[in-house]
């Protein structure tokens, strides 16, 4: 590599300064009103549905209470790194999950096929809360009406299932057998979206006026059905036999993997929303604090879901006759047909109860499901800053859209549809995504530079822990994750009741159309870059952009002078500092590539910059910080 002429040098900094101060800053883009917003709204996001009836049984499932100590462990060593990791990007850059791969242009498709997962996940999720919807209002009725159906005798089944699988959903008997819609699901789905599009009509502003009760509310709720199912017989079984530990469970590998699924999605890491509603911060917000904060309300959550959930089926088990095993089920059956059983066994003004418990689901789903339109529409909006200014024109045209989009859900083939984009629409994606953005962060931007911008924006440096984890544990434990995985869905040979074969293909499309975009993306950047042989061209796509930094103008200039003087203090520590500025380069060159984006040659200008400002009486605030 040749030098170019100080002049030229110079001009380049100069150039790199432009892009700084055409960026608008991040309270154009808009802002967090207040520190507890933000951290309400992430609490609002992470404790979702899934901690109402996923965590319960899966930890039953697992070995009780044993369940919880593979569970904190890969807390520690994946979920909690992940999510500070996903709040450090969005902060300190300010941009949304695809724009915020300046850093490392080449994986920019990763955040494509986030929003892609994001969207499946949205239109079930609104599924879901049209059916909360639909019991909310049923449970207004003088006599709950899953409590007596005389048809069901005819099928075999109980009460609550009757009334769940015949009268609610009309269940077909396979995604092939799609006759009929349902009008009252449909009424509810709108519902469900025109409350979604409400809470985020302006955007972050409205967002976080709503995570006040989203995130209080159900908390209020659970400790209510809690204090209440406590007075019923055999409650305090149910919550022993949910926490009673099965250590032997502790030898079985598959304990340990569900245990990292649970606290992976649990706190809802690598579909871009953390990276989101991070970047709408204040710069210097402490995110390690939050990440503290919301991981173990998320786990107390988890733990206070699950003892009402078995002191209710404790009770209900009691008035039966039966084993606790016998009523407990699993997923969606836990939510609408064991729970509202165990809601109705309560003498005192059960509809009240039932009332309560499903509001409740429906805002532990508005707070996550507003988190995932969000994070598309933030995507949007710093890809064509114009539509800033038309935030909630935008934000109907997709909650229609969404809408639209899950009208199939609500025909009688509708379970078995969201039971495809559960499956194959996220599934081990999330794993892979995360194994990507780990190494794109730890092993090509480089975990050093990382370090520097957490310096930089906390005035912190990372603990020992944190770099352990995001350089070797998390991304080697989930890669082993991944694989075992894939293995054992790949093992599965059990037939999944109403998918058929070609339903299966269907998919796999699904899951092939998300996670097709981080190939295509790369060569689609790698092919826009201007070196002159294929080799340049990949080394430029892996190196972050001449924008890549703080999105606010005058934090980027202060954050491009700080990165120079770390460069510099490192080159004249390992060199004699009172050497010429030819031989500190050449030096300079021979340590290695610097991939946070200033190449040699900007170095080079920067020495040269000090040298000639030695001679300049009026110093630049830049030239007085090297002089130093």
């Amino acid at each position: 590599m040749t030098y170019q002429s100080e002049s030229d040098d110079i001009e380049k900094i100069k150039m790199r300064d432009t892009k700084a101060t055409s960026s608008k800053s991040n309270k154009d883009r808009g802002q967090w009103s207040t520190g507890i917003e933000f951290l309400l709204s992430c609490i609002s996001m992470s404790v979702g549905l899934g901690n109402v009836w996923r965590f319960p049984y899966v930890a039953y499932e697992n070995g009780g209470g044993a369940f919880l100590i593979p569970y904190f462990i890969l807390l520690c060593l994946i979920g909690r790194p992940i999510y500070y990791l996903e709040l450090i990007l969005g902060q300190f850059s300010g941009r949304g999950p695809i724009k915020v791969w300046k850093c490392v242009p080449a994986i920019k498709g990763l955040g494509f096929a986030q929003l892609l997962s994001t969207s499946y996940i949205a239109i079930f999720y609104n599924y879901l809360m049209a059916i909360s919807i639909y019991y909310f209002i049923a449970s207004f009725s003088p006599t709950l009406p899953w409590t007596n159906c005389d048809q069901s005798q005819s099928f075999n089944v109980s009460c609550p299932e009757f009334y769940y699988e015949r009268i609610v959903l009309n269940k077909s008997d396979g995604l092939w057998d799609l006759n009929s819609i349902s009008i009252e699901l449909i009424g509810c789905l709108f519902v469900s979206w025109t409350l979604v599009y409400l809470s985020i009509v302006k955007g972050i502003t409205s967002l976080g006026k709503v995570a006040y009760f989203t995130a209080i509310f159900p908390y209020v709720v659970l400790i209510t059905l809690l204090a209440v199912s406590l007075t019923q017989d055999g409650a305090i079984n149910g919550i022993l036999y949910f926490l009673r530990p099965d250590f032997a469970k502790l030898l079985d590998p598959i304990v340990w993997y569900r245990a990292v699924e649970q606290s992976f999605f649990s706190l809802a890491v690598c579909f871009g929303s953390l990276i989101m509603y991070s970047s709408y911060n204040n710069f210097n917000n402490n995110v390690n604090k939050d990440a503290i904060i919301i991981s173990v309300l998320d786990t107390f959550t988890s733990l206070l879901a699950g003892c009402v959930i078995f002191s209710v089926l404790g009770a209900m088990a009691n008035e039966k006759g039966v084993e606790i095993k016998d009523v407990v089920t699993s997923g969606t059956g836990l939510a609408f047909i064991a729970y509202p059983e165990g809601l109705s066994k309560i003498k005192f003004l059960p509809q009240l109860w039932s009332i309560l418990f499903f509001f409740m689901l429906f805002t532990l789903g508005i707070g996550s499901s507003v988190a995932m339109i969000e994070t598309i529409l933030t995507c949007i909006k710093d890809e064509f800053e114009s539509l800033h200014k038309h935030k909630a024109k935008l934000a109907l045209a997709f909650c229609v859209f969404f809408m639209l989009l899950g009208i199939p859900l609500t025909t009688d083939a509708g379970s078995y549809i969201m039971l495809l984009l559960d499956n194959y629409g996220v599934g081990t994606a999330a794993f892979l995504y995360g194994i990507i953005q780990m190494v794109a962060i730890a092993y090509i931007y480089g975990l050093n530079n990382f370090n520097d911008d957490i310096h930089f924006m906390l005035k912190q440096k990372p603990s020992l822990y944190w770099k352990l984890t995001w350089g070797f544990i998390t991304p080697s434990v989930l890669a082993i994750i991944f694989i075992y995985g894939n293995i054992l869905i790949m093992m599965d040979e059990r037939v999944k009741p109403g998918i058929p074969n070609w339903g299966n293909h269907i998919g796999y499309v699904l899951a092939g159309t998300a996670i097709i975009q981080i190939p295509f993306w790369m060569l689609m950047t790698i092919s826009k870059q201007k070196g002159a042989t294929l080799f340049e061209k990949i080394q430029l796509a892996f190196r972050p952009t001449n924008d890549w930094g703080p999105i606010d103008e005058e934090i980027f200039t202060e954050w491009s002078h700080f990165k120079v003087d770390n460069t510099f203090n490192k080159v004249f520590n390992n060199h004699n500092p009172h050497s010429d500025p030819t031989s500190i380069i050449t030096n300079f060159k021979e340590d290695g590539s610097d991939n946070f984006g200033f190449s040699s040659d900007e170095i080079g200008a920067r020495l040269s910059v000090k040298s000639s400002s030695n001679k300049k009486s009026n110093s630049t605030h830049l030239d007085n910080k090297l002089v130093k």
